[in-house]
């Protein structure tokens, strides 16, 4: 009983959740030869999340990926990673796109 006692603790310790919202953002572009893809997380503590300008920086890797071009077909994935008893957890937003218009490098 007492091992099956700390298995259970251990378990509700260690154990973590995820959860994935995802979001198209604009219509897919008929030429998708050129991918281009960036993320931004954090990690939250009790809770406390004041801001989210972690994902400030998305639209700029993208555009920096494709110059000369437009990102079009937007995907983005808003994931949650729970820890420790959801007292822990990880934002992670990933968008991902194609550049196009602009020459292959």
């Amino acid at each position: 009983m007492k091992r099956f006692s700390i298995f259970l603790s251990l378990s509700l310790l260690l154990g973590s959740c995820a959860s994935l919202q995802s979001t198209s953002l604009s219509s897919i572009p008929v030429t998708r030869d050129n991918v281009v893809r960036a993320e931004a997380g954090r990690t939250i503590i009790l809770g406390f999340n004041f801001d989210n300008d972690f994902v400030n920086t998305l639209e700029a890797d993208l555009k920096k990926q494709c110059p000369n071009g437009d990102v079009r077909g937007i995907l983005t994935k808003d994931e949650a990673i729970y820890y420790f008893l959801f007292l822990v957890w990880k934002r992670k937003v990933t968008a991902s796109g194609y550049c196009v218009g602009a020459a292959k490098s």
